[in-house]
């Protein structure tokens, strides 16, 4: 046992064990010269099996008139047709909402137990004897044994019907132990009362011979002042320990607690250098252990995905690389091979041949150029040096250097300032990449005019949204993704990292781009967090 678990132990032991024990002294003392009959508890205990039998008589002459379930059988019954009904169900209903707690149903004729609504049958129950009591009982409550065990006695009502040549009796009732529901240990169900115990009722059979008396039996004078003085006295003692222990104990779990749910939330942030206390001062040892076991895993496991993420991103890179660089040296190596044979056979327009081969060489050259450029860019692009910056200045300076062309940029800026800690150069960038292929692709898909491209910025609950929008023909649904890979391009002489870099940027930021295209109208919204 731990040392948690031995203060929990000892201290819940000392605030049970002294109540109780005094308690317990006081109960014995009394008990010795303690009088008094429980007059009020006993005429309290008549009036709820006055109450208990008044509704017990009401809810037999109500399941006799005009119960739904009674009629169906006396209807099946009368036709001499077997029902495929199940009548212990219905009655169980019509029982329960009675409040009843066992209800026999029997032909009157043959005493044959035609259903129950107690959920068991009832061992020992003879239906034709039972028929028998019922009718020598009349309107009376009796009581009905069918053992010698509480569970087994209860004290009923019955009543008969008769319709169309079908005779049905209905027992119902509710058992001993429900009668002494009050207070379970001083009414008693007794053959013969004591001299100072108080009859509450008698429980008569069919006949109307009496079988049992219930009495009240009293434990302690509870009329005497220094009785309940002595009594209130252990009360305000026990729970004066209760609170005393009960705060010492509460604020050590709830320190422990603490501990552990601000750890927890430190992780969850991403610090996996996080540890709990594991030494005996702490509530939770084996738990510390095990948090401080898991976050060296985390560690673990983190630095491993980083390096299995590293190199399958370069992986990819440098396949994609390779695919973008072996595209223009196939015209540099045609463009070559055509000089050669010429030069070798003394072709008469080699002069012309060279000029248009070595321009051929020189285009891609410059696009080789380009794309190791990018790719620099793409490979070498810095961390973002996070300053407080306002965003709005940010759009606005962006959308100026896009002011003019077959594309014109119209800035949606709102009229306070929105600060943001980014990197304003970086995140220029990413606003001239999205509108540079925003004015693209609305000219591609209006070239005789009234292309459009929008750009907007909106702040809400410590979030910046930046929306770049234009009316090109869209994006369609399979390429939502692949738009963001690298050397993924839709535009001739694209390199394709356009878009990777903006993605890196933005995610580097903490933020994310959201992407919403249909025909006519794609939409690019970079989210940014602003603390």
């Amino acid at each position: 046992m731990n040392r948690f678990s031995t203060r929990v132990v000892v201290l819940f032991a000392l605030v049970a064990t002294f109540p109780v024990a005094l308690t317990g002294i006081v109960w014995l003392a009394v008990s010795q010269w303690g009088a008094g009959t429980g007059t009020g508890e006993a005429e309290m205990a008549r009036t709820q099996l006055d109450e208990l039998d008044a509704q017990r008589k009401a809810a037999v002459s109500r399941l006799c008139r005009d119960d739904l379930a009674v009629d169906t059988l006396l209807r099946d019954r009368s036709k001499e047709t077997p029902s495929e009904l199940d009548y212990d169900r219905l009655f169980r209903g019509s029982m329960e909402a009675a409040g009843l707690q066992a209800l026999w149903v029997l032909d009157s004729l043959s005493g044959d137990v035609i259903a129950t609504g107690h959920r068991h049958r009832l061992l020992g129950g003879d239906g034709a004897e039972m028929t028998r009591q019922a009718r020598s009982a009349g309107d009376r409550a009796y009581v009905l044994a069918l053992g010698d065990r509480e569970h087994q006695r209860f004290l009923v009502r019955s009543c008969s019907m008769t319709r169309g040549g079908a005779n049905v009796t209905l027992i119902a009732g509710h058992r001993f132990s429900d009668l002494r529901s009050l207070d379970p240990r001083q009414l008693v169900i007794t053959d013969e009362a004591g001299k100072r115990d108080e009859v509450v009722a008698e429980l008569t059979d069919a006949e109307g011979v009496a079988q049992s008396v219930l009495v009240w039996r009293p434990k302690l004078d509870r009329r005497g002042p220094p009785l309940l003085l002595w009594i209130a006295c252990v009360a305000v003692l026990a729970l004066g320990l209760a609170l005393i222990f009960g705060g010492y104990l509460n604020r050590w779990l709830q320190s422990s607690v603490d501990e552990l749910t601000e750890a927890a939330t430190r992780v969850g942030r991403g610090d996996f250098d996080t540890t709990l206390r594991g030494g005996p001062g702490g509530a939770f040892p084996a738990t510390a252990t095990a948090f401080n076991r898991m976050t060296r895993d985390l560690r673990d496991a983190r630095e491993q995905l980083r390096q299995t993420e590293r190199i399958a991103a370069w992986q990819e890179i440098a396949k994609s690389l390779a695919h973008e660089l072996k595209n223009p040296l196939s015209p540099i190596r045609l463009s070559i091979e055509t000089l050669r044979k010429a030069h070798e056979r003394s072709h008469e327009e080699f002069d012309s041949l060279f000029e248009e081969s070595t321009r051929t060489i020189l285009q891609e050259v410059e696009r080789l150029r380009n794309i190791v450029d990018e790719f620099s860019r793409f490979a070498r692009l810095p961390a973002p040096k996070l300053e407080k910056a306002d965003l709005r200045e940010v759009v606005a300076q962006a959308a100026s250097l896009h002011a003019e062309g077959e594309a014109p940029v119209t800035t949606t800026l709102p009229g306070a300032p929105v600060a943001a800690f980014v990197d304003a150069d970086q995140i220029t960038q990413v606003l001239h990449n999205l509108l540079q292929n925003a004015r693209d692709a609305a000219t591609e898909a209006h070239p005789a005019g009234g292309a459009e491209v929008g750009l907007s910025l909106q702040e809400k609950a410590g979030t910046a949204y930046i929306r770049v929008e234009d009316n090109g023909a869209g994006i369609p649904a399979d390429q939502a993704e692949a738009i963001f890979e690298p050397y993924y391009t839709r535009k001739k002489g694209g390199t394709g990292l356009g878009l990777a870099i903006t993605q890196r940027i933005v995610t580097e930021h903490g933020g994310r781009i959201d992407l919403e295209s249909r025909l006519g109208r794609t939409v690019f919204t970079v989210v940014l967090p602003q603390g």
